[in-house]
């Protein structure tokens, strides 16, 4: 596409706005070719003429808006056949030409330095055994789910606090390479960035896992409500329980307020889990959490769905029970589905449910079924636990080839 003139570029952002509520400057660079600067100035134009509110890292339309104020020539019918149907700009319109922005998932959630060590077997209480090899590695509930929406097509903003120490700078190169769309990152003046402490048994892939929060439970009142805009912008908030626990309940209680389906993976498991009940649509616990959720133990697929119905009785629209090599169960409308196991050359489990959480929310933004997003989210995560760490989230062009 040949370079746009300044009234050519203004064309394009009204009449995007006039079909998507709420656009990033990311997005309108690259689908014009212009620097971030570049459409910087032409929205501060445009906001000088009143048509336009810039926010933090984007625009919205304001109450003078006019989709018609300049010219509008044949480029619009390049641009709509060259760019506007590829994946830079979500679709889905409804009839009426509003577009649902299909794709944009919030996540709050946490950061962690994961410091690895592969062992023959666990150690037992007082024995030392030499590891077979260590490693260190990006991680965290949060940023684990955030990399795997963002691989399956997910438009994701991931909220995190770090630490400034040795691993801050780990952190935002990590981050920044994941292919997030937006990070938003809070540092502590006082807490260090949090870790997690985690043998990998070579006999079946499983781990154990021990975390330092460090500054992901620091995160204060102020911080959410400067993110307040990014979480109101969003088709789904998703979070889980390696923050403290303020701070998820008010950033879930303003996704809920205005509308944005809240996703809780009650991981790990909280004590003060069932406050946030009331704001959540969908949980997503494993056999572990769905127990200490429910009150009745998970030890079959008859106990999942008893305790399924008394989670769903608690007030949770849709339940997601996963069951690692047994597939996932869901609860929904009175209605049981189940999604199968995929066999899978198991090498390190860490991270699986954070690789289903993030692709399940990514398949839901497009508007996929329940069952259908499950049935992605199971063969994804079936994908991750062959590798090796648990940000090493896999390429999404393979799903389709493990779902077959």
């Amino acid at each position: 596409m040949n370079k746009l003139s300044r009234n050519e570029r203004l064309t394009v952002i009204l009449k995007l706005l006039s079909a998507h509520k709420v656009l990033s400057n990311a997005q309108l660079a690259k689908l014009m070719q212009v620097t971030p600067k570049t459409i910087r100035c032409d929205l501060v134009k445009l906001e000088q003429e009143k048509q336009v509110i810039r926010t933090h890292g984007g625009v919205k339309r304001s109450e003078q808006f006019d989709a018609d104020k300049y010219s509008l020539d044949s480029l619009m019918a390049q641009m709509a056949t060259d760019r506007i149907e590829s994946d830079i700009i979500p679709q889905g319109f409804n009839d009426d030409g509003v577009n649902q922005m299909k794709n944009k998932v919030f996540i709050l959630g946490s950061f962690n330095v994961d410091i690895v060590a592969t062992l023959e077997r666990f150690p037992q209480p007082g024995e030392t055994l030499h590891s077979l090899g260590s490693t260190i590695g990006a991680g965290g509930k949060g940023a684990n789910q955030a990399y795997a929406a963002a691989k399956t097509g997910a438009s994701v903003t991931f909220m995190t606090k770090i630490g400034k120490d040795q691993f801050s700078h780990f952190a935002k190169e990590h981050l920044a390479s994941t292919g997030i769309d937006k990070t938003l990152i809070i540092e502590s003046d006082d807490k260090p960035t949090g870790n997690a402490l985690i043998y990998v048994s070579e006999q079946g892939g499983e781990n154990m896992i021990a975390v330092y929060s460090g500054a992901n439970t620091s995160i204060q009142h102020e911080e959410v409500v400067q993110a307040e805009q990014h979480i109101l912008s969003a088709d789904l908030f998703v979070t889980q329980l390696e923050n403290n626990i303020d701070a998820i309940k008010q950033a879930m209680m303003l996704a809920h307020q205005h509308d944005v389906k809240v996703v809780l993976n009650p991981a790990p498991y909280h004590e003060r889990t069932p406050e946030l009940i009331p704001f959540v649509n969908m949980v997503t616990p494993n056999e572990t959490e769905a127990s200490l959720m429910s009150g009745i133990e998970v030890t079959d697929l008859a106990t999942a769905k008893q305790a399924a119905i008394k989670i769903n009785q608690m007030g949770v629209e849709t339940v997601v029970i996963t069951r690692g090599s047994q597939g996932a169960l869901l609860y929904e409308n009175d209605r049981f589905m189940e999604v199968g196991a995929i066999k899978s050359a198991v090498v390190d489990t860490t991270g699986a449910g954070d690789a289903f959480n993030g692709a399940l929310a990514a398949q839901l933004v497009k508007g996929n079924s329940l069952l259908d997003a499950a049935k992605y989210a199971n063969a994804y995560a079936s994908l991750a636990v062959e590798r090796i760490g648990a940000a090493n989230m896999p390429d999404a062009s393979l799903v389709t080839t493990r779902l077959n």
